[in-house]
């Protein structure tokens, strides 16, 4: 097996008195598309946000290519590889897909004046904007004004800009929050249409669009790593299916 990109080690936190995340364990490897699922109040969001240096732990280790980065801020981990979609800036309504891509990666190399240079300045960005748009499946909408997008596209638009920073782990916020079911399977294409080398960590509700895209899953309750598997390893454990799935998970499983 290849090694880890990220590792998280007996991440634990308390706010006062209350424990919130206990020992949680994780890593992810190149490739791996992972779900990481619980019910309400079961700390999957200070999870991510512990992973992602937005909370401190109170113990635990979390590692990027084998580098201590427990320590460094949530700007400085988006720099080494390890991006939120979350954390992507928001959208702006009168600017169009391909302006936000432009200067995303703009930001990301740190020469954000090339914006009021001449068109010259970032005629180099075109491969990689195209690149980001057919990923996401944005080509046809690329010199559209935000606002005027479905709401659909629109998270495509903010995974592209995820992407737009060259992440190593990829840790997608609810991707489809918000988004009609009928139009969950253009996230998931897009989805399948990931660098094959990046490791994705999914956070969402919509089990369907979970058992579908993961390849493993990571279920949290009451703050603690109750269980990791397949898709058909978490369908089927009672667990799992008495604190969250319920009957859903037969369902979500068989499609």
């Amino acid at each position: 097996m290849t090694a880890a990109l990220l590792q998280v080690e007996r991440l634990s936190k308390n706010f006062g008195g209350l424990q919130v995340s206990a020992d949680i364990d994780m890593e992810l490897h190149p490739g791996d598309r992972c779900a990481l699922i619980g019910p309400n109040g079961a700390g999957k969001t200070t999870f991510v946000n512990l992973v992602t240096g937005v909370l401190s732990p109170t113990a635990g280790t979390v590692r990027l290519e084998g580098r201590d980065i427990t320590g460094l801020s949530a700007q400085a981990r988006v720099r080494l590889g390890l991006v939120r979609s979350f954390q992507v800036a928001r959208l702006f309504r009168s600017m169009t897909v391909r302006e936000h891509l432009e200067l995303a990666i703009l930001q990301r190399e740190r020469r954000t004046w090339a914006l009021f240079a001449s068109v010259g300045r970032t005629r180099g960005l075109a491969g990689e904007v195209a690149g980001l748009l057919a990923t996401m499946g944005l080509g046809a909408v690329a010199d559209t004004a935000v606002g005027q997008l479905a709401y659909g596209q629109q998270r495509l638009l903010e995974i592209a800009l995820a992407l737009a920073l060259k992440p190593k782990v990829l840790i997608l916020d609810e991707p489809a929050a918000g988004v009609p079911h009928s139009e969950s399977q253009r996230i998931l294409d897009a989805l399948d249409r990931l660098p094959p080398d990046l490791a994705v960590l999914m956070i969402e509700h919509d089990m369907d669009l979970v058992f579908r895209f993961a390849r493993r899953i990571i279920v949290l309750a009451q703050g603690r790593l109750l269980c990791s598997g397949s898709a058909a390893d978490i369908a089927a454990d009672e667990r799992v299916r008495e604190v969250y799935l319920g009957s859903r998970g037969h369902a979500a499983h068989r499609a």
